[in-house]
């Protein structure tokens, strides 16, 4: 696995290139090696061949210098622009040329962008995160060498053990983000409710207490949302409750959801084949919950968590829930099902009525849920609802810390109406082609017990993404992971 460490030392070893940060318009980072002849030169060199330190923009030149002869340049983007996230983009776009170079090892000093800690945290993650791909199943694809390890030159001890802790955290949060993209890239006939629950019962040998409840158990309780979602599926469903307590007494009790459909079809409101392709990744929210609970006893924060999933597929079986059917929630409101691919909402209902009987003092889901996301969003951002403004503010400050974007929208209690049945409590869908994603944040908050905080993620725009990113290959993305880790230890 990669690593990033700092040294005291101020000389590039003879074999590792130098890395040099470049911001657009600026020329080259301070620092005294940097401005030294042979870098200078290649410099100037990399500039002929069109580099002009563009965020992402990376240049391998080779020099006759001995002492310094390969260096690459990364761009940083203007300085003014400068953020956290532009020195994750370069480090990610540093590791994939040192792999397309079979470069083993690098040598830099990091700008420093706000602290040293932070500007080390979001190094090392861009770094392990531009370093991922998902190759369990390539047999004849040409075998790339990984980067083994960045070392990060630094001027005394304090700033040693400062940016080494910065280091060793953002290592983690990529490894849990990472953990989560591998668990959405499986195929899904690989990746079915039993197999998930085999993920959580690793997961909860490191500390972590597991409940499982099969269908049996979840008929007893009432769980009718959920079972109606599973009717066309020829795998059993099945519902996790994992539960992280520190060693301290807890200062506040979190409940995180993630919505588990391991393939959606759609059931009988059937999807386009072409929008079948990339099913997998609807339960991203599950798979965001289980890599966080991976990591808790390593991040050791001061809070109680407890992680729900509800694991089903979404199948159009013979026995299909049917569009007019009515189910039966767990909280006892009856659901008038119009659309059987609107089955997220149906899941999570049960999901959050459960999470809510654990006394919690906040509940926040992540969910893949509607595809009018992206119509409102895009592809780059998630969208944020809830009840509680001090909860959706503290969770908009930890996605600026992680660099993952979210966007409030607002919960309109006029739309409210649209959710009204002629038959049921509520049905599952509002009026076609209106305020998708603000429907499904309101039929969600029917469950969720009155005053209690809740907040509701919809990554269903950011979860995968077909072409990449700058942190992220082609496939899943591990959406909201880092964002929850951020959000988790600012509770301490």
């Amino acid at each position: 696995m990669l690593r990033v460490d700092s040294t005291l030392s101020q000389s590039c070893p003879p074999s590792s290139p130098l890395v040099v940060f470049a911001f657009e318009k600026s020329g080259l980072s301070v620092w005294p090696l940097f401005s030294s002849a042979p870098v200078v030169q290649a410099f100037a060199w990399a500039q002929k061949e069109g580099f002009e330190g563009k965020c992402g923009q990376n240049q391998l030149v080779h020099t006759p210098n001995k002492k310094i002869p390969r260096v690459v340049f990364i761009g940083l983007g203007p300085r003014k622009d400068a953020t956290l996230e532009t020195l994750r983009q370069g480090m990610a776009s540093l590791v994939r040329l040192a792999e397309r170079q079979s470069i083993k090892q690098l040598f830099t000093k990091l700008p420093l962008i706000g602290n040293a800690g932070g500007s080390a945290h979001a190094a090392a993650e861009g770094a392990l995160l531009g370093a991922y791909a998902y190759t369990r199943y390539k047999t004849n694809s040409e075998s790339k060498k990984a980067v083994e390890s960045i070392l990060v030159s630094v001027k005394n001890g304090a700033e040693k053990k400062t940016m080494d802790q910065g280091f060793a955290r953002g290592l983690l949060f990529a490894e849990a983000t990472n953990f989560a993209r591998d668990l959405i890239n499986q195929p899904p006939s690989d990746t079915t409710p039993s197999d998930l629950v085999s993920i959580a019962k690793t997961v909860a040998k490191k500390g972590i207490k597991l409940t499982v409840l099969n269908k049996q158990q979840m008929a007893k309780l009432g769980m009718g949302a959920l079972l109606g979602v599973n009717r066309g599926s020829g795998k059993p469903p099945f519902f996790i409750h994992l539960i992280y307590r520190p060693n301290t007494k807890p200062k506040r009790r979190i409940a995180l959801c993630g919505k588990g459909i391991t393939f959606d079809s759609g059931g009988l409101s059937l999807k386009p084949a072409k929008s079948m392709e990339t099913m997998k990744d609807d339960m991203s929210g599950a798979a965001a919950v289980l890599a966080i609970f991976a990591l808790l006893p390593r991040l050791k924060p001061a809070v109680e968590i407890h992680g729900f999933a509800a694991l089903t597929e979404n199948m159009p079986g013979e026995n299909a829930l049917k569009p007019g059917d009515v189910l039966r929630s767990l909280q006892g409101k009856t659901i008038e099902v119009l659309n059987t691919d609107a089955e997220g909402r149906l899941i999570l209902a049960d999901t959050l009525a459960y999470a809510c009987r654990q006394k919690p003092d906040e509940i926040i889901d992540v969910a893949t849920l509607t595809g009018a996301c992206r119509i409102a969003l895009g592809d780059k951002i998630a969208a944020l609802m809830g009840n509680n403004a001090d909860l959706l503010q503290r969770l908009k400050n930890s996605s600026n810390d992680s660099g993952e974007k979210l966007w409030e929208l607002p919960l309109e209690k006029e739309y409210r109406k649209g959710l009204d049945s002629k038959v049921a409590d509520i049905k599952n869908i509002g009026p076609a082609g209106e305020a998708g994603t603000i429907m499904g944040g309101l039929f969600l908050s029917e469950f969720v017990e009155r005053g209690l905080p809740w907040a509701h993620i919809d990554i269903a725009n950011v979860a995968w993404t077909d072409e990449g990113t700058a942190l992220s290959p082609a496939g899943g993305t591990g959406a909201m992971v880092r964002t929850l880790l951020h959000y988790l230890i600012s509770l301490q």
